[in-house]
């Protein structure tokens, strides 16, 4: 499990991964990531969009915050994948995939509420903020 954070001045292949033992840290990461700021230098720079995600299974379970700077205000944009039964063959079977949600529109708040959803796994809840 890891955390990776893209800054204001990285390329869109940079990064810098954190490891951690509990996903509740994403919270406090989150808390303590200069997000205005972050935000007004991805404006200046025009070079990457500030990002932080949290990764429990590379490729199958993690989500991602990223804001823009709009008109003063910050908005974020956000994406998670987590595994989860999904029908298959015409909607006559299940089997166990991969949903993904995502939305373009979280206030600060929620952008940090759709983590707490994602790290304690109220998959339904992810759902509704993400719809």
């Amino acid at each position: 499990m890891k955390l990776n954070f893209q800054y204001a001045h990285n390329s869109h292949e940079e990064s810098e991964d954190k490891p951690i033992k509990l996903a509740e840290e994403a919270l406090i990461e989150f808390d303590d990531f200069d997000w205005v700021g972050q935000a007004k230098e991805a404006n200046k720079l025009q070079k990457c969009a500030p990002t932080l995600s949290l990764i429990i299974t590379e490729g199958k379970e993690y989500i991602w915050v990223s804001p823009f700077e709009n008109n003063n205000r910050l908005t974020f944009v956000s994406e998670c994948y987590f595994p989860c039964v999904v029908p298959s063959w015409f909607g006559l079977s299940k089997k166990q995939g991969t949903i993904n949600l995502s939305s373009q529109s979280l206030s600060l708040s929620d952008a940090r509420r759709v983590i707490e959803h994602f790290i304690k796994k109220e998959h339904d809840n992810l759902r509704t903020m993400y719809a």
